[in-house]
């Protein structure tokens, strides 16, 4: 944690700016790039395209970006803003932005909802993949906490977690992708490129109703 940095996060929380940012700048205060990660993402250094809803929602079906439009829609979740002073800040960092910016593309492309279970299988594949802001004990922690909290989700929780860790290890390294550059193609298409299986042939299982997994994450809702 760089205190220092975390001030800075906190004082533009309490000045109102784009919720974008200020998880930007959590994360970049939180942790530290896996150094490993930190080597593979000079492709995208400086990449941040808008991931504008209303040309996403114009897709055909089936394309990654029209399917990423319908999971946020589904979830009541707005794509994150990124100021263009944040962007050039980070210019030179890309880890901060890629991953702030495309965590629900991680849903998409590997079939995790954003239940409670879903969020844990996300985090999974981010320790598989070596790009996680935490580590493999720290996912091991959440996942026996989370599941003692929600003994309902318990067995999809350990379930998604380990499935998590096996597509990461065995897929492309997704931040260092320019995934916004393919929101047109098939997601099928886009999933064989990173070597993502299709959800139901990774068996990834959906989250059930958990109140502490609506409670911890209350900027998702469920589609009416």
């Amino acid at each position: 944690m760089n205190p220092r940095k975390l001030i800075r996060m906190i004082r533009a929380y309490r000045s109102g700016v784009a919720l974008g940012d200020v998880v930007l700048l959590k994360l970049d205060a939180l942790s530290a790039p896996p150094r490993r990660t930190l080597e593979r993402l000079e492709r995208v250094r400086g990449y941040a395209p808008e991931h504008e809803l209303t040309s996403l929602r114009a897709l055909p079906a089936g394309t990654l970006g029209r399917e990423y439009a319908r999971f946020l829609d589904a979830n009541g979740i707005e794509p994150l803003v990124i100021s263009a002073e944040m962007k050039a800040r980070y210019h030179d960092a890309p880890y901060p932005l890629r991953f702030t910016t495309t965590h629900d593309l991680h849903h998409v492309l590997t079939g995790f909802d954003a239940g409670l279970a879903g969020e844990l299988g996300v985090a999974a594949f981010y320790v598989g993949q070596g790009s996680a802001p935490l580590g493999a004990a720290q996912l091991q922690f959440v996942r026996a906490l989370y599941s003692l909290l929600s003994p309902t989700q318990a067995r999809t929780i350990w379930h998604n977690v380990r499935v998590g860790l096996e597509l990461g290890r065995r897929a492309e390294l997704v931040i260092a992708q320019p995934l916004e550059s393919w929101f047109a193609e098939p997601l099928a298409e886009v999933r064989a490129r990173l070597r993502i299986p299709e959800p139901a042939s990774a068996r990834v299982w959906p989250s059930g109703r958990s109140v502490f997994g609506e409670w911890i994450y209350p900027i998702k809702k469920k589609p009416a």
